[in-house]
């Protein structure tokens, strides 16, 4: 093999290096010269034509970064107003949900009302008459009455902001009406339940001794107007109360003896002499059909029986026409 002389190889190695000579403007300066490896200058030349590129980049970069920085404001914007809208939903889905639960709550009661059963459409049941005068009062589903009662937070909702479209209000007016219907039954079973309509004793034990109206008085022989009926029994026969009342005397009543008064509402009150007991005080509440007391003597009477009055709005009236379990089959020893 043949050597390489040393002036080879730095010629070689001279080829491998590029120089850029920088002539002065004046003779006076010095020539500048710059050597560099042919790697190097084309790292240079590549650096200088990556500047715009990069430059390039990094604003297109700095736009996008914008845009989407826009665009995310833009989307959380949009999500606000979707979630209000979901929120104004649910708050509508609440309220129809709590109208058409107090409808059903509401048209039930009415049904046990009318004696309708559910599902019972074709109006069978309604307006039934008979001996039952008044079915057991219907109770609400609330303590306090209809003109008290105070709103729930799901009731509130009536008033919230975006809920007047045309089905809410049908539906908000429907449930008015039908707690108009409620309201308007249950004062009618109130005036019902506060009205006597049944015998204050057993039709089975007990007969019509005296009728209300002239008779002859068994004191003085003579024609007079007796204000009440007399039914007669065993001492000690139950007295009950024929309606709902609070009870306004319970004591000693002259010639009535130990008598019982019971205010029932503004337009009726019932008296009940000549008691061998009383078992009610004043100011107590009865139901129809607690008892009052017992069958007695007392007073100016002739022997075992209940002097029965009824007021109304201020006049005796005949109690006959309030004594409806009281019929032709029982026994009648009274002058009519």
């Amino acid at each position: 093999m043949m050597p390489i002389n040393t002036s080879e190889r730095s010629s070689r190695r001279r080829k491998k290096w590029r120089t850029i000579l920088i002539l002065p403007s004046s003779a006076e300066k010095n020539i500048l010269k710059l050597s560099l490896p042919s790697v190097g200058w084309f790292a240079i030349c590549g650096l200088i034509l990556a500047i715009p590129f990069l430059a390039g980049a990094g604003l297109w970069t700095y736009s996008r970064y914008h845009v989407m920085a826009e665009q995310s404001r833009q989307l959380k914007i949009e999500n606000m107003g979707f979630r209000d809208k979901l929120d104004e939903q649910n708050k509508k889905v609440e309220y129809l949900s709590g109208e058409l639960l107090e409808i059903k709550e509401k048209a039930g009661l009415i049904q046990k009302f009318l004696g309708l059963k559910e599902g019972d459409t074709d109006g069978r049941g309604i307006g039934r008459g008979g001996v039952e005068f008044s079915p057991d009062r219907i109770q609400r589903p609330m303590k306090e009455p209809v003109s008290q009662v105070k709103f729930s937070p799901r009731r509130q909702l009536h008033a919230s902001p975006g809920l007047n479209d045309q089905r809410s209000m049908d539906l908000h007016r429907l449930n008015k009406d039908l707690e108009s219907i409620l309201g308007t039954l249950e004062e009618r079973q109130e005036r019902l339940d506060t009205m006597p309509s049944i015998s204050p004793a057993s039709p089975r034990e007990c007969w019509l001794s005296s009728s209300f109206g002239m008779r002859t008085s068994p004191f003085t022989g003579k024609r007079q107007f007796h204000p009440a009926v007399d039914i007669a029994g065993s001492k000690g026969t139950p007295i009950l109360a024929p309606a709902k009342g609070k009870v306004a005397f319970a004591g000693k009543n002259g010639s009535l003896g130990l008598s019982v008064e019971i205010e029932h509402n503004s337009s009726f009150r019932t008296t009940y002499g000549h008691l061998f007991q009383a078992s009610v005080k004043k100011g107590q509440l009865v139901q129809r059909g607690d008892v009052i007391g017992y069958m007695g003597d007392s007073g100016r009477s002739t022997g075992y029986h209940l002097h029965y009055e009824i007021e109304k709005d201020g006049k005796r009236v005949n109690p006959r026409d309030y004594m409806m379990d009281w019929d032709e089959n029982n026994l009648v020893l009274a002058e009519e």
